[in-house]
Formats: C-alpha cells, sequence, structure tokens
C-alpha cells in the first residue's frame, strides 16, 4: 500500500498522528521571582510553531523547577499569544480551575518542586506562526522559578485533525 499526498507539497495528515514538534530549552542562568498578587506573569519558558492546519490539535506540555517557602500557593497557564487557554473543569459540581496545574505548600519549611504543566489547544485556527507560554499567578506567598537547578523546558505537538 502506497500513502499519497492529496495535492504535491503539502504532505500527508493522518488524523490522530503526529504533523510537527517544537520545543524550547530556558538556558541554566536565570531564576524568576513572581511574588504578584493573582496576576498572571508571562515567563521566559515558550515556544512557537507555525501550524501545517487551522483544524490540528495542539498538547503542550511545559517541565519547570519551582521554588517555594510555607505559605505559598500559585497556578501555572500555559497562553498562547497571550491569552490563556481554557483550563479543565473541576468536574459536575466542582468549578473551573484558574490554570492548567495548581501548587500549593502548606507544610513547614521550603520545598523545590519539579512541576509538569500540560494543555492542549483543540483546534489550533490558524496556519499563521502561534506562540504558547508558561505563565505564573501567586496567591500568596513568593515563587521562584529556577532556571539554575533544571532547564525549564516546553513542547508542543501537532496532531491531525
Amino acid at each position: 500500500d502506497t500513502i499519497n499526498e492529496k495535492t504535491s507539497g503539502n504532505g500527508v495528515a493522518i488524523p490522530g498522528h503526529v504533523v510537527q514538534t517544537a520545543n524550547n530549552t530556558s538556558p541554566p542562568t536565570a531564576i524568576e521571582t513572581v511574588n504578584n498578587n493573582d496576576t498572571w506573569v508571562a515567563t521566559g519558558v515558550h515556544t512557537s510553531i507555525t501550524p501545517k492546519s487551522t483544524t490540528s490539535n495542539m498538547l503542550i506540555v511545559c517541565d519547570v523547577h519551582i521554588d517555594s517557602a510555607t505559605g505559598t500557593n500559585c497556578s501555572l497557564g500555559i497562553f498562547k499569544d497571550g491569552t490563556i487557554l481554557t483550563p479543565r473543569s473541576a468536574g459536575t459540581g466542582g468549578s473551573t480551575y484558574d490554570g492548567h496545574a495548581y501548587f500549593n505548600r502548606l507544610n513547614e519549611g521550603r520545598l523545590l518542586l519539579q512541576q509538569t504543566v500540560m494543555a492542549s489547544d483543540a483546534s489550533v485556527g490558524t496556519t499563521n506562526s502561534v506562540t504558547y507560554k508558561l505563565y505564573l499567578k501567586t496567591h500568596s506567598g513568593l515563587i521562584y522559578l529556577r532556571h539554575d537547578l533544571m532547564c525549564p523546558r516546553i513542547f508542543v505537538w501537532e496532531m491531525a485533525a
């Protein structure tokens, strides 16, 4: 069997299969401090991708290292071109989360944590370049995004619809 392109030069897109990927790793040089009282702040963790189709689905995964003290809690959200992707619902009877991951440090002492943040973009809606970026919002306390302990990474997979 042979798989042929419908139109020469456009490639083959099989629904559910990865069409392309993009990623970015921040250099291990900085510590980002966030103490912003319920306001989303852009981090240096981002990557851009130019979708092959307007109907493609995107899976976005960030891997970061967080440093915090007692009493800190924050939300982490993935934004597309400056707008948060729709956060997930808590389910029946629950409320919608304000981000894609939530971190709460109640116990004594300092905590270093590797945190994975995931989101999806169900229909990218464009074939122009799109930038996905990690944002942080503290609800109380102070958060450090540690680029010096682990290089924060972001990965994007484009999947054919």
